[in-house]
């Protein structure tokens, strides 16, 4: 998790939170490594290098996608990827608010 204080945002400003983590919710990329006999590791390797395989491939907003980006690069380093940052400012999230999504999708 983490180390950051609970940003103060207004019940609707988590209601934005909680409906952003929500569409992006699937993306697999926070899943962790599970242990296990050596063929599920190497498994588990191999969808880690080439990406999870998806039953039915998920249909997301363009503006998520940025969304997307920040939260597995926050929840694979355990800090807030500053470098989408200012992408996700521009779209309207206020630094509290992505904070709360690194917070939260980590």
């Amino acid at each position: 998790m983490l180390n950051i204080a609970i940003p103060r945002l207004s019940s609707a400003e988590w209601q934005d939170v909680k409906a952003t983590l929500s569409a992006v919710a699937d993306c697999g990329c926070g899943e962790p490594v599970a242990a296990g006999p050596v063929r599920s590791r190497i498994g588990h390797a191999l969808d880690a290098i080439l990406g999870p395989k998806k039953v039915h491939p998920v249909t997301l907003a363009p503006h998520l996608h940025d969304v997307r980006a920040f939260l597995c690069e926050s929840g694979r380093t355990r800090a807030i990827a500053e470098r989408h940052v200012p992408t996700l400012a521009a779209q309207g999230y206020s630094r509290a608010q992505i904070e709360a999504l690194a917070l939260l999708g980590a």
